[in-house]
């Protein structure tokens, strides 16, 4: 009990010492999730307005055109801004640089004609659309969606408005043919066992998402601190101690753990009390503490298991921070810390799930996101531990080959 307690007062005061390190594993998670809460905040957050500017030049004399823009300029998602209609396409690209707007309208002359067929001559395509080459292919077919669906509409009602007398003789209501503008979808989420409805948000990706990054990242310290003592002969100082190689790894994990559990607390704070405050979405806890805290330490066991196996493989702390750095990074890009899953191809989707991240990530959300019970996140939980498990065992075998442990 003394030996357990001197080693693990021993790794405290290591920890303790390594100011820097220490603080990096807090600093880099926080910035993380402000900059990327921040600057996601419109891509999830559904209830939020998002305003996409768009440039218009209207090149046509009839009123069809103008019945059209009136209609267009109705749409929540865009705000367009009217150039003079004798501008140059040279021009409205000019425009659209010096604005950093990243479309343009053009309605060509023959646009009302187009739309009262047999009145001059029909253009097939009567807009036209200027994309800057940087915009996604997802925004580009919101806004030809959205011109097409008030196009299609603003033909049917043109030609609705042709045939009014033989309607009137019929006896139907011009009106009631018309079709309503408003969405006839309802949209609803899913939650696992028909929980509470929670919204998704830019802040739910962002702080599960980084604090599984963060723990792993523990191994670039943990690793660096094994292989000093290693070389300046402390291991083998409490082996001639009669200290077992299983109470040297517990010494080692349980600082660490704690590390890790305050750092789920703060990165939590900050989605919910720090984001808020700079405009983003607050954080929205499950209803969970013990899922909570079960996935929080599966992750924390499995990236100090994996930082003590790295550590018993390379020599130098060079070759540690190298391996550990370049592992992190795969494991995070691999599942869906830096780039959300959900806009991952199939393929890609399914080659996540060879990230331990990912089994982190999906634990989290189940808590944060699906308000999932303590049983929810048990699956991803028992492959963390299970992994962290067959990784100690390795490193306990490597050790033991080891003649200066």
């Amino acid at each position: 009990m003394t030996k357990s307690f001197y080693t693990l007062k021993k790794e405290f005061l290591l920890i303790a010492r390594d100011v820097h390190a220490v603080t990096v594993l807090f600093v880099m998670p926080a910035v993380f999730i402000m900059i990327m809460s921040l600057a996601m905040r419109d891509l999830f957050d559904l209830h939020h307005s998002v305003s996409i500017d768009v440039l218009a030049v209207n090149r046509d004399a009839g009123n069809k055109s103008d019945a059209f823009l009136k209609a267009i300029e109705k749409l929540p998602a865009f705000r367009f801004h009217p150039l003079d209609k004798d501008a140059a396409t040279e021009r409205i690209g000019e425009a659209m640089h010096s604005r950093g707007v990243k479309f343009a309208l053009i309605i060509k002359e023959n646009f009302s004609s187009s739309i009262e067929k047999g009145r001059g001559q029909e253009v097939k395509k009567p807009i036209e659309l200027l994309v800057d080459p940087s915009v996604n292919v997802q925004t580009q077919m919101v806004l030809r969606s959205a011109l097409d669906g008030k196009l299609a509409k603003l033909k049917g009602d043109t030609f609705l408005d042709s045939i009014e007398p033989f309607l009137g003789a019929a006896g139907i209501d011009k009106e009631e043919l018309k079709a309503t503008e408003d969405s006839q979808v309802a949209v609803h989420y899913i939650y696992k066992g028909g929980r509470s409805f929670k919204i998704p948000s830019a802040v739910q990706q962002s702080v599960p998402a980084w604090l599984v990054f963060s723990m792993f990242f523990i191994v670039i310290p943990l690793s660096n601190t094994f292989i000093s003592e290693r070389g300046q002969g402390t291991l083998m100082r409490l082996k001639s101690m009669n200290v077992s190689r299983l109470a040297l790894i517990a010494g080692k994990m349980v600082p660490y753990l704690f590390i890790n559990a305050i750092q789920a607390v703060v990165m939590i704070g900050i989605g919910v009390y720090v984001v808020p405050f700079f405009g983003g979405t607050a954080l929205t806890l499950g209803n969970s503490l013990g899922g909570l805290i079960l996935i929080a330490f599966s992750v924390s066991f499995c990236a100090i298991a994996l930082a003590l196996l790295i550590a018993s493989v390379a020599r130098t702390t060079e070759q540690a921070t190298t391996i550990g750095g370049v592992l992190n990074i795969i494991f995070g890009a691999l599942g869906g810390i830096m780039v959300p899953r959900f806009v991952m191809p199939g393929f890609m989707q399914d080659l996540s799930l060879l990230s331990p991240m990912s089994w982190g990530l999906e634990g989290f959300l189940d808590i944060f996101l699906r308000n999932g019970s303590a049983s929810d996140p048990l699956p991803e939980s028992l492959s963390l531990l299970i992994l962290g498990g067959a990784m100690l065992i390795l490193t306990i075998i490597l050790l033991r080959r080891q003649k200066e442990v």
